[in-house]
């Protein structure tokens, strides 16, 4: 059986745990594209593949080529890899953005290529400073099986389930106009998860407790709250006065935070009262 080919083009946070999951899957890396960056060598080292730093040195002839490039450069760079002669024809191209469709890929379509959009509905941290080879950073991998948000054309769509199935995750077809909704979902449950979490930290130091005591005891009831979501449902283990329709206490709450976070405080009443009207 013939081995599947592909080629990244941004070997960042994302690129790189795609890349390396596809090559644990068989896959065979033809290249890498990057800006120079130290990383980006290191990576194609690891994989055997050559690396360029000019998309006008890319040679590839057949299988799948990944844009892992920021949302705002995804339209950017088709347009500059379909100047280039390369059978676009026997060649898939997916970006890995979770607003975008597949037409800014367009200028590669007209090309022959078979175009999608392949989004990785998963978490991937932005290490500060600089990553050094080997490190937990630099090897980070979700511990979950990730799911993709795909779309493009029918051929398009096609390559994208292969890419998710070798990368051990699962596909949900997220067409056009409901891409930016879909990935706000994302930012619900990643993001602004997060936010819930520092400003219960804040909270917790402004009436005296330390900043360290504070994060430990908050990580402490998430993580628990997270395992026992997926464990029993949200449903059975949602606990708190909004959950038990105790308006009085959702109020003093908020009266109390107001008095130390104000900006959290409206926070907490907005999620205490889609709670309320939301709980079963």
């Amino acid at each position: 059986m013939a081995k599947s080919h592909f080629y990244l083009v941004g070997p960042g946070a994302v690129g790189k745990v795609l890349a390396r999951r596809l090559a644990r899957a068989g896959w065979v890396c033809a290249g890498v594209c990057g800006r120079g960056s130290t990383a980006g060598r290191r990576l194609a080292k690891e994989l055997g593949a050559p690396y360029v730093s000019s998309f006008g040195d890319i040679q590839f002839r057949i299988g799948t080529m990944l844009l892992a490039v920021g949302t705002g450069q995804v339209a950017k760079v088709a347009a500059e890899l379909a100047v280039l002669d390369l059978p676009w024809e026997r060649i898939s191209v997916l970006h890995h953005s979770g607003t975008l469709d597949a037409s800014p890929l367009l200028p590669l379509a007209k090309r022959g290529a078979r175009v999608g959009a392949c989004h990785p509905f998963m978490t991937f941290p932005r290490f500060a400073g600089t990553v050094r080879g080997g490190s937990k950073e630099d090897l980070y991998d979700p511990r979950f099986p990730i799911f993709f948000g795909i779309d493009g054309d029918r051929a398009g769509l096609v390559a994208a389930r292969k890419v998710a199935k070798a990368c051990g995750g699962n596909s949900l077809v997220v067409k056009g106009g409901d891409r930016v909704a879909y990935h706000a979902a994302a930012v619900l449950a990643c993001t602004l998860l997060g936010a819930n979490v520092a400003m219960a930290i804040d909270v917790l130091r402004k009436v005296g407790i330390s900043e360290k005591a504070a994060h430990e005891a908050v990580l402490a009831i998430a993580q628990e709250t997270l395992r026992n979501f997926s464990e029993y449902g949200i449903d059975r283990s949602w606990t708190g006065p909004a959950v038990r329709g105790d308006t009085a206490t959702v109020a003093a709450h908020t009266k109390a935070i107001r008095k130390l976070a104000p900006d959290a405080a409206l926070v907490y009443q907005v999620l205490s009262d889609w709670v309320m009207q939301h709980k079963r």
